[in-house]
């Protein structure tokens, strides 16, 4: 594994010496050059999920540029010899390679089979949706028994006869719903006789009584529908093959097939990692989403270092960020800071009114913790937060004075506030969220111009206008 990784990093530095004329260098960044290709690749990927609409070849460029900044700094920072980013790696390129690896048409042939087998056995008459009324009697039986039900079921048919309908029938003779409710038949899968009349009925026919091995029937038609087509069934064999392990087999077939590609002198196996080696030079498309899988684990480790994390633990910087940028997260109404308490009785609505009575909102978690256990016996129950109008019924009616409250959870009865309305933000706490978005994008600035000065970048004009205009 630990070869095939670096093979593979081989292969990353190397690309830019591949048919150059054909696909030229587009930009270097910090000495690694990015063909056009590649560029190309991304864009035309990522441009194509933009739900706000599409961006120039330009406007791109430069988040690219920013994108392959942010690995430059990751390899600087040696995150690729991580090895637990190695370890994802390979384990989801092996994941991503498995298709290359195996015969996808033996899969289809073999599942194809399956529906040639189940369609020969159902036939064309295919499924048959039947009732019947039935009477026991097996040859085994004493005489006295065989004419009780060979009675009865004439019985039943005289009622029939006369307008009786099938489910009362069922019902006066009281025969189990198991016994009477429609169920699906296939050729060769009930008694002949049975069958023989069932598919001679038409649709909402019942028969004259019937005798088989198992005793004496009166068959009901409902309807019949045709063994659907292989596109129909295909979901449902593929999960059975699937559990009958035919990847493996694929793959097996599929490295028999570059054994003798490669000229015979390889086993199957490895023939099998030969090409695995080799997927990336072969296949541009899936050496495009190594390359974009393996810079995309580099960037978010390098940016969860440097501006996700580093922005969501700095409370000084938080808090400085936001005491220069407070007229920025001015509400728009007042809200409610505190908590929602739901409790199953008068007293413990009090005592946990009194235990988070006068504190900050930032020591109730703790409190509770530490004052109510969480076992299933819990007597509350509390949400926590800051709460606009429109946000909860309760804290509409209880904090605002508006509306006439939710619905009681399930066993809690009895519901109260605790807390306090502000009019504006007083700390960068009231709105953490949106002042740690804003610090991040903040810092991430800082940072890539940074590493704007740090690394240098060139750019090939007269080539980025050949971007998606090329033969």
């Amino acid at each position: 594994m630990k070869r095939l990784f670096y093979s593979l990093l081989m292969f990353f530095a190397t690309m830019s010496v591949v048919a150059k004329n054909s696909d030229p260098v587009l930009l270097v960044v910090n000495g690694k050059e990015v063909l056009r290709s590649e560029f190309e690749y991304a864009f035309n990927k990522n441009n194509g999920n933009l739900s706000d609409g599409a961006q120039s070849v330009e406007e791109y460029l430069q988040l690219y540029i920013d994108f392959k900044l942010k690995v430059a700094e990751a390899e600087a920072m040696r995150l690729d010899t991580l090895s637990s980013l190695k370890e994802e790696f390979l384990r989801d390129r092996s994941q991503m390679a498995e298709s290359y690896l195996m015969d996808s048409t033996f899969i289809e042939a073999e599942a194809y089979k399956v529906y040639a087998k189940d369609s020969a056995t159902i036939g064309k008459d295919g499924f048959l949706q039947v009732a019947h009324i039935v009477f026991v009697a097996r040859q085994k039986d004493d005489v006295a028994a065989v004419n009780l039900a060979k009675a009865r079921i004439d019985s039943a048919y005289a009622m029939l006869e006369k307008g009786t309908s099938f489910e009362d029938v069922a019902r006066h003779f009281r025969i189990p719903s198991s016994a009477s409710r429609s169920f699906e038949i296939i050729r060769g899968q009930a008694y002949e006789e049975f069958e023989r009349v069932a598919y001679g009925l038409a649709d909402g026919e019942y028969s004259k009584p019937i005798e088989t091995p198992a005793g004496f029937h009166i068959v009901k038609r409902f309807s019949a529908r045709p063994f659907g087509s292989f596109q129909e069934y295909k979901p449902a064999i593929m999960q059975m093959l699937e559990q009958q392990n035919i990847r493996e087999s694929a793959r097996i077939k599929r490295g028999y097939d570059l054994a003798k590609e490669f000229g015979g002198n390889l086993t199957p196996q490895e023939a099998l990692a030969r090409e695995d080696s080799l997927l990336e030079s072969k296949y541009p498309e899936f050496g495009h989403l190594m390359r974009e899988y393996y810079e995309g684990l580099l960037f978010f480790e390098v940016s969860t270092r440097e501006v996700w994390d580093k922005a969501a633990n700095d409370e000084a910087g938080l808090k400085k960020f936001f005491k220069k940028n407070k007229k920025r997260y001015a509400f728009d109404a007042p809200r409610f800071r505190g908590a929602l308490l739901h409790a199953n009785s008068p007293e413990n609505l009090d005592m946990i009114k009194g235990l988070l009575a006068g504190k900050e909102l930032d020591e109730y978690k703790a409190l509770i913790e530490e004052n109510i256990p969480k076992d299933s016996a819990r007597v509350v129950r509390v949400e926590m937060g800051i709460f606009a109008i429109g946000d909860n019924a309760w804290v509409d009616k209880l904090a605002f004075g508006q509306g006439d409250g939710g619905t009681y959870r399930k066993n809690y009865n009895f519901v109260d506030v605790t807390g306090e309305i502000i009019e504006a933000p007083e700390t960068y706490k009231d709105v953490r969220s949106s002042v740690v978005a804003d610090y991040q994008k903040y810092i991430e600035e800082k940072w890539l111009k940074k590493l704007r000065k740090k690394y240098k970048v060139t750019i090939d004009d007269e080539v980025l206008k050949t971007v998606n205009n090329h033969d």
